[in-house]
């Protein structure tokens, strides 16, 4: 049996662990209303066509639920497997729900072997702690606590977004709308890295082999006509900026076109993407904003 100030330790890691867990899965994701869904083993076939990223999502999966079996097993819980399994189970459900990723079969399994992992190690090097009542509160509030951290974050990310934003405003006194993410990534499953620049503008780089996005924003707008624009002097179906309404493309991709021009008729959600087509080989600079005209 542990000692009362290693149980602290422990369940206080453990809770900071969960938080880590819901906001790497959850809560740092930015909604995209595209739902789909993988079957078994589809990132193992990417992986025999030579794409090496799902190899390492693959390994992250293993490793991010390594720490949930050790948990688990140190605390005298039966059934590590199920109880990997109907965690993962739980998060993909949620991406799935809220449109916050794909609901991957292959994540359910990596991240079910990563608590088995986790577990078998515990089994190897032994000891086991039994959660009192307080011990459960104190689980909870290092969740909380270590939660606010990353929200803390986002919201200073998101405030500098709002300035950088307003950089782009015009002498007409027409307000910049489009306030960016600033969520630096590649555009899913290509080599294209999309990068914000401290000027507000985002950096296009790299080669696709597919059609993908990655997303930059998302904004509600009122009725009135609008203008989106920000990237010229690109080919047709190379690369460009994307809006998207319900799952379905908005307007024509800026950037083959150097602004798209539109209205709306009723109170709108809008997402904003990077899009980027097979045979893209692109390092362009991009400038998104968005004006209410009129």
């Amino acid at each position: 049996m542990l000692s009362r100030k290693k149980d602290y330790i422990f369940c206080s890691l453990f809770g900071a662990y969960i938080a880590a867990v819901l906001w790497i899965t959850l809560f740092s994701r930015l909604g995209t209303e595209r739902r789909s869904f993988l079957l078994p083993f589809h990132s193992y076939v990417e992986i025999l066509k030579g794409e090496w990223r799902p190899l390492l999502e693959n390994i992250g999966n293993i490793a991010l639920f390594i720490p949930l079996g050790v948990a688990l097993k140190w605390s005298g819980v039966k059934g590590v497997k199920k109880a990997g399994l109907l965690a993962s189970l739980l998060i993909e459900v949620l991406q799935l729900t809220f449109a916050l990723g794909t609901f991957e079969c292959d994540d359910l399994i990596h991240n079910t072997l990563g608590a088995v992992i986790g577990a078998w190690c515990v089994g190897k090097i032994g000891g086991e702690i039994r959660l009192r009542s307080q011990m459960r509160k104190v689980i909870l509030l290092s969740m909380v606590l270590c939660s606010t951290v990353p929200f803390s974050y986002r919201e200073v990310r998101h405030q500098k977004m709002v300035r950088l934003a307003a950089i782009y405003d015009r002498e007409d006194g027409a307000k910049n709308l489009l306030v960016l993410n600033g969520k630096n990534g590649y555009a899913w499953n290509t080599d294209v890295y999309v990068e914000y620049l401290n000027d507000g503008s985002v950096h296009i780089k790299g080669t696709s082999d597919k059609r993908s996005w990655w997303p930059i924003g998302e904004l509600t707008l009122e009725p009135g006509m609008y203008s989106f624009s920000g990237l010229s002097g690109v080919d047709k179906d190379i690369v460009g900026l994307e809006l998207e309404t319900n799952n379905h493309r908005f307007a024509p991709d800026v950037g083959p076109i150097d602004e798209v021009r539109f209205t709306l008729e009723e109170t709108t959600k809008l997402m904003v993407y990077v899009s980027v087509y097979d045979g893209c080989d692109c390092d362009v600079i991009a400038t998104p904003v968005l004006y209410k005209e009129g």
